[in-house]
């Protein structure tokens, strides 16, 4: 089994390779191997899993849905698109498709492909502990990519920050400037910008829960390292075992470890069927 990642993939928690012990695909010498081919943004990734001749299958990572939904792109703006009629008929005909929650899987299902649903991660899941603590003042956390503020929901986060002044919100990530626009009153918005994995991974495990406001997402990695911590994430698409965004008053009663919520996703990440020893 080989695997191919899109290279617009930015930085994760480990890479796809170790993760899932998977060999880098080569297109030259593996064309007839089974190969997982992650995330399918645009005509190159397309057309790598369309000459392909072995076993296809494609993990879904959530923006490259969006992307073939909205036709892909042939010129470098975005005016001239190719319908993606075809493209998922072909997909739905010749690959096995994977998704991590509901909201991928009914639009690839719009679309015409069927899909099968399993959340991942690609930390090691033996170096999490349960570390949660209750808080009178709890702590959330959430990051942003790119500096991508609009996305990532930061100033739905602000706006949530001022209605609940009791809770503390840390922004990790961030390489540009970014100012509240109700200038935070409160000051329970905390700005971390961008800091190391080790120093971002220690400062978290002290805390409460992510908050992930992104709509149309994969199985966000800040949520599924909460849940391992024993947090009590709070996500705008709703898992089992997470706090729905219109309930995060509640965060503050909540006194005891998520340990139900640990041990559902231990048995529910990466069971995949290139992981199935």
């Amino acid at each position: 089994m080989k695997i191919r990642v899109a290279p617009s993939i930015g930085e994760l928690e480990r890479s796809f390779e170790e993760a899932w012990n998977l060999k880098t695909y080569n297109p030259d010498k593996d064309s007839n191997e089974a190969t997982v081919f992650v995330g399918i943004y645009g005509l190159p990734d397309f057309y790598s899993l369309w000459r392909h001749k072995g076993k296809k299958y494609i993990f879904w990572c959530g923006s490259d849905i969006r992307h073939l939904h909205n036709g892909y792109w042939l010129d470098d703006v975005g005016d001239i698109r190719i319908s993606s009629g075809g493209i998922a008929k072909w997909i739905n005909l010749n690959c096995e498709s994977w998704v991590e929650n509901k909201v991928e899987h009914d639009t690839l299902s719009f679309l015409g492909i069927k899909s099968h649903i399993c959340p991942s991660f690609l930390g090691d899941v033996n170096k999490i502990d349960v570390s949660y603590k209750y808080s009178e003042k709890p702590k959330l956390y959430t990051s942003v990519s790119g500096d991508d503020f609009g996305l990532y929901g930061w100033n739905d986060i602000c706006d949530i920050a001022d209605q609940h002044p009791g809770i503390e919100f840390h922004f990790y990530g961030n390489t540009k400037p970014f100012k509240p626009l109700l200038n935070n009153i409160n000051n329970n918005v905390i700005i971390h910008g961008r800091v190391s994995k080790e120093k971002m991974n220690k400062e978290i495990a002290e805390m409460q829960g992510a908050i992930r406001m992104v709509k149309f997402d994969g199985f966000s990695e800040i949520i599924a390292k909460s849940l391992l911590m024993g947090q009590w994430p709070v996500s705008s698409i709703e898992y089992p075992h997470t706090v729905p965004i219109r309930e995060i008053a509640r965060i503050k009663e909540l006194e005891k470890p998520n340990i139900m919520g640990r041990e559902y996703y231990l048995n529910k990440l990466n069971k995949f069927p290139w992981t199935k020893k």
